[in-house]
């Protein structure tokens, strides 16, 4: 993993929190209901599109990459337009049957009919996707990261600024049709469905932006063309080298979300069903909001540690590269703790800021469900690192040992919990995806877990930074807003817990090089005496 590929990896990181901003604001929109009817279409069209195109655009710039480098320019080109016309066969079919199973997938198996128009205006993203992954695929293959990062961003933004603009417009058309109808659920109805218009409307913009790029390209194509070798794969070889490259990441992907999809449909199976769409869109639009924009802060930071542990193995530094993902697993941990105790605590005040008056479901669900944040990012950097490496079968396993522990949970609690089941079962599905893959990667690496500085030391300061935050949040709440209490608790919980950190000597120099404001700390580490 080059810095090129890490910064591309940090745009996604960052779309993801654009994402998640987005989500949260549409659900301000449309409300709990509409989040969860819009959440229905959104996860039926994401396992179309992870089936279609899962893992499409790296597979594909990995194998054009290949040929690039042993100058088969005709092989290369041979493989981008069957890529293209096959995917785009598989993207128009899935669709097709997308639109004609809205009203099934709605009424039958997720049992909300309300979602059933906003699946039908969610279908055409499908193709859509399958035309933008192809051709971020082909950016990648010339070892250009700059143009599928600036889509991911581009895509997230264009669909927050037409999601305002249609769910506005929509949603005061069904607004009046609730009140000659006196049936209040369609002006959410109508609102889900102005998200899912921008969502195509933002798609087809990007693959203009690609397009463009893609056409200036075409000069310096059309030159190795001529120069390239001269016998060529076929439509079908190329297709079966690309999804026999992919099939296995895909799968794995499948698996990930799968927690998500069998949640929904599980919520559906319950009796009281008005109040548990209430909740579902509290869980989507609000508490998995909250643990997102976390995780991916953390991602972020992880992902410069990653790509020093693979030039420690292009030098054949193997002893350095062990400590260095040491030094992952330890950064990981004390961001994720941090961020999972100040959330727990702080459960009221984010309730309170995200909800209103109607937040003690998320309270209970942030409080019982903030631990995701530590053991996702940690399970993404095991998992990143072992696809890194080539070892994509550990991956998997772990992924279906997590959905398994997840199905049991959610099944045995959902009866009692409702919605908040899923927080559980969340929870229990990421602590086994954590220790799977991260048994598998010190495997991997015949390294031994750290347990004292690692997990022991930031664990007990994690422990102050939540006292500190309760005691900000006692004398402060009653007198101050939500906003004001979590920022000064964010700043004085932080200070405490690093500061802490910094006197118990959990900090080696070169870990202090991979944290954001790490030389910051080091001064004050001077200052202290610490180094």
């Amino acid at each position: 993993m080059n810095q090129t590929e890490i910064r591309r990896r940090q745009a996604g990181a960052f779309a993801y929190i654009l994402m998640f901003v987005t989500i949260y604001v549409m659900g301000r929109l449309t409300g709990d209901k509409g989040i969860a009817y819009t959440a229905v279409a959104a996860q039926a069209c994401a396992i179309f599109w992870i089936a279609i195109n899962g893992s499409m655009s790296d597979t594909l710039g990995r194998l054009l990459r290949n040929r690039r480098n042993k100058g088969q320019y005709r092989n290369m080109a041979k493989m981008r337009s069957s890529a293209m016309l096959f995917q785009l066969a598989l993207g128009a079919l899935g669709s097709l049957i997308l639109a004609a199973m809205s009203g099934i997938l709605a009424d039958k198996l997720f049992r909300i009919p309300c979602s059933r128009l906003i699946l039908l205006a969610f279908a055409p993203v499908v193709l859509l996707r399958t035309v933008s992954a192809v051709l971020a695929g082909y950016f990648q293959g010339e070892g250009s990261e700059v143009p599928g990062a600036i889509a991911g961003i581009l895509r997230q933004i264009l669909w927050l600024g037409f999601g305002l603009l249609f769910c506005r417009i929509l949603g005061g058309y069904g607004e009046k049709v609730s009140d000659l109808l006196r049936e209040e659920n369609y002006t959410a109805m109508y609102s889900g469905l102005g998200i899912a218009l921008a969502a195509d409307l933002a798609e087809l913009l990007v693959i203009l932006f690609l397009g463009l790029i893609y056409k200036r390209s075409r000069r310096i194509e059309r030159k190795g063309k001529q120069e390239g070798m001269y016998t060529v794969d076929s439509l079908w070889d190329s297709v079966r080298y690309l999804h026999n490259a992919r099939w296995p990441q895909f799968v794995t992907a499948l698996c990930l979300f799968l927690p998500l999809l069998l949640g929904l449909i599980f919520c559906g199976r319950g009796d009281a069903m008005e109040q548990m769409t209430v909740e579902y869109g509290q869980y989507a639009g609000k508490y998995l909001v909250v643990c997102g924009i976390a995780v991916a802060l953390v991602t972020m930071i992880l992902l410069p540690v990653i790509g020093k542990i693979f030039q420690c193995f292009k030098r054949e530094e193997n002893r350095f590269a062990r400590t260095v993902f040491q030094s992952g697993v330890h950064i990981g941990l004390v961001h994720g703790i941090f961020l999972s105790v100040f959330v727990a605590v702080m459960a009221e005040q984010f309730a309170d800021l995200l909800c209103g008056k109607s937040g003690q479901t998320l309270t209970k669900m942030l409080q019982g469900g903030s631990a995701l944040i530590a053991l996702a990012a940690l399970s993404w950097y095991f998992c990143r690192l072992l696809h890194a490496m080539g070892k994509k079968y550990p991956v998997l396993v772990a992924v279906c040992g997590g959905d398994i522990l997840f199905i049991a949970v959610v099944l045995i609690t959902i009866g009692k919990a409702g919605a908040i089941s899923l927080v559980y079962g969340g929870l229990a599905g990421i602590f086994i995806l954590c220790v799977l893959s991260g048994a598998f990667a010190y495997r991997q690496l015949r390294q031994q877990p750290d347990w004292l500085n690692a997990v022991v030391v930031p664990l007990g300061a994690g422990v102050g930074a939540g006292l500190i935050c309760f005691l900000v949040r006692l004398l402060l709440s009653p007198h101050l807003g939500s906003f004001v209490t979590l920022l000064v608790a964010f700043v004085a919980a932080g200070a405490i817990y690093w500061i802490g950190l910094l006197l118990l000597r959990n900090f080696r120099e070169q870990e202090l090089e991979a944290i954001p404001g790490g030389r910051l700390i080091g001064i004050l580490g001077q200052m202290l005496r610490v180094f």
